[in-house]
């Protein structure tokens, strides 16, 4: 068996002297001639977790990697294109260019230089996405100083990665003593019921990393009105909050006071008829927003949450 030799027949013999070729991602000595921009558009084999509820953010670049000398080659005309695809639907991307330049305009890319494009989508599916991403550019072939030829070259690159959960949301709603109060529409001596709940619900970090609480609130619906009991219950404006941060396998448990206002008539009849139908009612949805370790936001929203349902 051949033992492989080591070959420094290339390497420059001052050691400080170094080529400025050893820095690109795919040198240009290495790669098909015949196929003028870098296969090397992508994202690293690994980048880490992607969660619902955050922006999936990554830069593309297409490097015209020809050399400085290039005389008989011209490249033009370079586009990327972009899609995600969930695993419900395939969504086009807006591509946002990385300076001032028209991010429409096609470039006209010497060599050396480069086509950037920042694309960002916000993960609300869990599982498998794909990120695929077309290149088009226009090869031009020259001779004496004329062009001979041209033609449209494309290909198509495929990263694919996995959106966990973030955050588990586990819920319990608890009814409390009614108010009853005057109500001067059935009468001088009318008076009305007004419900009133507790929803609590439990908040667990499912990531590998740990995330910071920024926000959460219950939206209810009308014509209920909710209050927090949370961190956020007795803002002073001369101290600064202090969100609780979650370690992985953390669990957190916030609640909410949730009463129906009096003299508000909007969702009063829905109200009156869902609970006559089966006894519960809809409150509203949580809306929940944190900061991962490096200051990126995440935000998730729950569905509707109801009412436990009464025993007959």
């Amino acid at each position: 068996m051949a033992r492989p030799r080591a070959d420094t027949g290339n390497f420059p013999k001052e050691p400080h002297s170094i080529s400025l070729k050893a820095s690109l991602a795919y040198p240009s000595q290495a790669t098909d001639q015949s196929f003028i921009l870098s296969t090397s558009l992508g994202l690293p084999p690994s980048f880490g977790s992607a969660h619902v509820g955050e922006t999936f953010s990554c830069a593309l670049c297409a490097n015209n990697e020809l050399p400085s000398g290039q005389t008989t080659k011209t490249v033009s005309g370079t586009r990327i294109l972009a899609e995600m695809q969930t695993p419900s639907q395939a969504v086009p991307l807006e591509l946002h260019a990385a300076d001032d330049a028209s991010e429409n305009r096609p470039s006209q890319s010497g060599p050396g230089s480069a086509l950037q494009r920042i694309i960002r989508f916000d993960l609300k599916e869990e599982g498998n996405h794909v990120l695929a991403v077309n290149v088009t550019y226009t090869e031009t072939i020259s001779g004496d100083g004329q062009a001979t030829g041209g033609r449209v070259r494309s290909f198509r690159k495929l990263y694919q990665f996995l959106a966990q959960p973030c955050l588990s949301v586990r819920t319990k709603t608890t009814e409390l003593k009614a108010v009853q109060v005057s109500d001067k529409t059935h009468g001088p001596y009318g008076r009305a019921t007004l419900l009133r709940y507790v929803l609590e619900a439990q908040l667990e970090n499912v990531s590998d990393a740990a995330i910071m609480l920024q926000d959460t609130k219950l939206q209810s619906r009308p014509p209920f009105k909710s209050t927090s009991l949370n961190w956020d219950a007795e803002q002073n404006n001369d101290v600064a909050v202090e969100y609780p941060s979650l370690k992985p396998r953390d669990v957190i448990q916030v609640a909410f006071l949730v009463e129906q206002e009096q003299g508000v008539a909007e969702g009063l009849e829905e109200l009156k008829n869902s609970m006559k139908r089966d006894g519960r009612t809809v409150l509203g949805q949580l809306a929940i927003q944190w900061r991962t370790a490096m200051g990126e936001r995440g935000s998730l929203s729950t569905g509707n949450l109801l009412t436990r349902r009464k025993a007959v």
